[in-house]
């Protein structure tokens, strides 16, 4: 029976990763799927300091552990969903038009990135019989473990050794494996998801501007569906949020500078 972990890079798929590591358990295959804004011109949707985390440090250091580390590709991307056309619809006036911008809390690349692992593992075998799946479930997760407990093939090591979701972060910066992720967002996920707040898209646009100048082209397409980038707000409106973010903290440093020349 093979042993895999299916990673995503966050504090829990990782901390799962290292304690098996601590408890001498087997992991035969550690399998990651990366989700895509654009294949072909190779931008893919993580958070840029994520993925080069991902592929310059943390693979490499398992599989110097001796783990195998497999990452595989979302099947379509945010290209695909965004310029699909409306074949029908109850809105005769949605026909012949492009979906647009991929909606908050229906984002259809969450499934993207579950569907490419669900595959891999079909082609494993059975559940329970063939593979045993370790996921990154905490102690303090009632509902999930509850969720686990009726599926086959699953194991949450985290729950099982009474890791909670802060002990689990923990064990990642204990070890040196803790994404960047954590000290530049409250949350991970695509650049482009409009689930961030203000703050996380001002910094994508201060720090990644070529990512940025992707939204803002998108946002001049015509002949779409879906107008509103984040929960029915336009992309214009988010700009300008952003833009007044970012000049609030360049006066509040502007500020901080006098305040610090007074005292001394």
């Amino acid at each position: 029976m093979k042993h895999i972990v299916s990673w995503s890079g966050g504090k829990d798929s990782t901390a799962t990763i290292i304690l098996a590591h601590m408890l001498g358990l087997p992991i035969d295959l550690i399998v990651m799927c990366v989700l895509w804004f654009d294949k072909k011109r190779g931008i893919t949707g993580e958070n840029p300091e994520h993925i080069a985390w991902v592929y310059n440090y943390a693979k490499p250091l398992f599989e110097s552990w001796g783990y195998k580390v497999e990452i595989i590709s979302s099947e379509k991307d945010y290209m695909h969903y965004f310029y699909k056309v409306r074949q029908k619809s109850k809105y005769p006036e949605y026909v012949g038009k492009y979906y647009g911008w991929v909606l908050g809390g229906k984002c259809k690349m969450q499934g993207e990135k579950e569907q490419p692992i669900k595959h891999y593992l079909k082609a494993l075998g059975k559940p329970g019989i063939d593979y045993i799946e370790y996921v990154g479930i905490c102690a303090d997760e009632k509902d999930r473990i509850e969720t686990l407990m009726k599926k086959k093939g699953k194991r949450s090591l985290l729950a099982e050794n009474n890791y909670t979701q802060p002990d689990a972060k923990r064990l990642c910066a204990d070890y040196g494996l803790l994404s960047p992720t954590y000290g530049i967002a409250k949350r991970g996920g695509c650049w482009y998801c409009p689930n961030q707040g203000v703050p996380e898209l001002a910094r994508l646009k201060q720090q990644h501007p070529e990512l940025w100048n992707e939204l803002v082209e998108l946002s001049q397409v015509e002949n779409t569906i879906t107008r509103g980038f984040k929960y029915g707000q336009t992309f214009e409106s988010v700009n300008a949020e952003v833009d007044a973010y970012i000049e609030n903290q360049k006066y509040a440093a502007m500020q901080m500078t006098i305040w610090d020349a007074m005292e001394e």
